[in-house]
């Protein structure tokens, strides 16, 4: 992948589904460093929160996939609902809309052009640092 970089090839290099003590060693050897990183996120471990601390430390963009379908607890917990209710959101656009604001890059995984759309549009309202955390706290 260097060689490629290198040779002009491609301008960004990424890694996905990587524990941070894997990411760490790739970065201290890599004289390419890695600018994504995409990993399957589970609430059950932390949202991965060791990767993207070691990511947002060092200016990599974090890539959240399976937010939803990794997840299916936690779109049915209660304290989600009652955050939906309250902002006038979808669960999923909660959970999006979370994964925006403790740092990462939230990937969906539809091909309805309308479903996207409505995964996406999370740019207009903010939760509450209250309920982020707790969200950041389900474990399903």
């Amino acid at each position: 992948m260097e060689r490629l970089h290198g040779a002009g090839k491609t301008r960004l290099l990424g890694v996905s589904n990587v524990s941070v003590a894997q990411l760490a060693e790739l970065h201290a050897g890599a004289s390419t460093k890695p600018a994504i990183v995409q990993n399957r996120c589970f609430a059950a471990m932390g949202w991965d929160r060791a990767v993207r601390q070691f990511c947002g430390e060092r200016g990599i963009l974090y890539q959240g996939f399976s937010l939803l379908t990794a997840n299916r607890e936690v779109l049915r917990h209660p304290r989600v609902h009652e955050i939906a209710s309250r902002t006038g959101r979808t669960v999923p656009q909660v959970i999006f809309r979370f994964a925006l604001q403790v740092g990462m890059t939230a990937l969906t995984g539809t091909t309805s052009a309308a479903h996207m759309a409505e995964d996406l549009s999370v740019y207009d309202f903010d939760l509450q640092p209250q309920e982020v955390r707790a969200i950041e706290e389900l474990v399903a």
